[in-house]
């Protein structure tokens, strides 16, 4: 497995090695395979670095960091303070019996601000941008005694994975109250902060030996 489980598309050598040398009824582990995302605050940038370095204000310089790190995607590690919306589960993989197409997919994600407990966040939250990540599952289809799920997210002790960054171009306002109806400002911004974001991510094999392209929008 890759970075954002796909990357490097290992996963079809596994497929066929199920598909050709598997015995009926042999085990394949892990068995299921999620990928998930959420939203990021300015933590999950360079931009409080670039606010003070060694006593000058450098924001200039971070502004086009960030624009340029909103054209392509970042494997590092983001800190789990600095998630800023709930979780939303962007595609399910059952690797058991999977074929090699499914590895290309779009699908839709809707994050929003967490709406109680120690998570809650009253007021406007900027997004920055979107991480996405991916779990494994050992379950209880092949490991009936004791199953397990294995996860590269913010929330778990970081792994070689890491955590795949779609940074915006502009950050996008959201709150948990009522967004302004009627108003003309543009929706994310601080006047009119959105209730939601919705994403749509595209992933396809690339014509270039075991890579793929993404596409967030």
């Amino acid at each position: 497995m890759g970075y954002c489980l796909l990357y490097e598309s290992m996963l079809s050598s596994v497929i066929y090695a199920r598909a050709h040398f598997l015995k009926p009824g042999g085990a394949i582990l892990p068995d299921t395979a999620t990928i998930l995302g959420a939203g990021f605050g300015r933590g999950g940038t360079s931009l409080p670095f670039w606010g003070n370095v060694y006593g000058f204000d450098m924001s200039c310089i971070g502004k086009e960091v960030t624009g340029s790190s909103a054209r392509f995607p970042v494997i590092d590690v983001l800190d789990s303070k600095d998630i800023v919306t709930d979780t939303a589960v962007l595609h399910y993989f059952d690797l058991a019996t999977m074929k090699e197409s499914e590895m290309d997919f779009t699908a839709s994600l809707e994050l929003r601000l967490p709406e109680s407990g120690a998570a809650a966040i009253p007021g406007v939250t900027w997004c920055h941008g979107i991480v996405l990540w991916f779990d494994t599952g050992f379950t209880d289809r092949f490991c009936k005694d004791k199953p397990v799920d294995l996860s590269t997210s913010p929330f778990s002790t970081p792994t070689h994975w890491s955590q795949t960054i779609f940074t915006f171009e502009e950050p996008i306002a959201i709150t948990n109250g009522k967004s302004v109806v009627g108003s003309s400002a543009s929706v994310g911004s601080a006047e009119c902060p959105a209730a939601s974001i919705r994403s749509r991510i595209s992933t396809v094999r690339a014509s270039e030996h075991r890579s793929i392209d993404i596409c967030q929008s």
